[in-house]
């Protein structure tokens, strides 16, 4: 049986510039990303990939790209593809996926330009 992929993406300005910003990427998304935010309370705690359950680990695939931006910055934007079905199993809802994506990419930009993450 085929697994249905949907896609969700969205973009930050990186005051760098792209080749930087793919090394700051490189260096950012070792295994398992710290932006592999789980929300405990009112704050985001890291979650390496392995830690999260099985569903989820093969509920999604992602992409990013960084494209010239304004004034030597950098477009990053991130796509991915994700397995509703599995999200859903896992008891995550409809929006999990864009929120995981926003906050991933605001901690990569606070990362990037030299802020706490």
């Amino acid at each position: 049986m085929a697994t249905t992929m949907s896609i969700a993406e969205s973009s930050v300005q990186v005051g760098i510039p792209p080749e930087k910003a793919r090394a700051k990427w490189t260096e950012w998304t070792k295994e398992g990303g710290p932006g592999m935010g789980l929300k405990v309370g009112d704050k985001s705690q890291d979650v390496a990939t392995g830690s999260l359950p099985e569903e989820l680990r093969k509920a999604e695939a992602g992409t990013a790209y960084f494209e010239p931006g304004q004034k030597d910055a950098t477009e990053v934007r991130m796509q991915l593809r994700y397995n509703r079905d599995g999200l859903e199993k896992a008891g995550q809802g409809p929006d999990w996926v864009e929120k995981r994506i926003n906050l991933y990419l605001t901690r990569f930009k606070n990362f990037a330009e030299g802020r706490s993450a």
